[in-house]
């Protein structure tokens, strides 16, 4: 007799747990303010993982631009460095020397430049 009523015991608990599963799945799908706002964090964190992906591969990209705009701009300067010493090297070696001191003062260079630039401003102004 008492396993019947053994029997009887764990029918009783199998019911009463897949009732509470049961009840569990269906006030899952009832309480849909709480699905959204799950919905809305998976999407949300999604949405971060693709960001971060995207900003890291835009991050190399960039790297690898900077790195040939830099060996771009060293074999340009390379190549303007050889094309002025072989012009200065081309010129009367009075003017060469002159060019030469120029060079070692480019602040000097700079002022006459901008001497030049408001001669010609004035005169400008006052033919006006």
């Amino acid at each position: 007799m008492t396993e019947p009523k053994d029997q009887l015991q764990r029918d009783v608990e199998r019911t009463r747990r897949e009732l509470g599963e049961t009840v569990e799945a269906l006030a899952h799908k009832v309480d849909v303010p709480g699905r959204v706002k799950e919905q809305a964090h998976e999407t949300a964190e999604r949405v971060k993982t693709q960001a971060q992906e995207t900003a890291g591969r835009v991050k190399v990209q960039a790297q690898e631009t900077a790195g040939r705009v830099k060996e771009q701009a060293t074999e340009t300067v390379a190549k303007v460095t050889a094309a002025t010493n072989e012009a200065i090297d081309s010129l009367p070696e009075p003017v060469a020397e002159q060019v030469e001191k120029a060079r070692r003062h480019p602040g000097a260079i700079a002022a006459a430049l901008i001497a030049l630039i408001v001669a010609i401003w004035a005169i400008s102004r006052r033919n006006r």
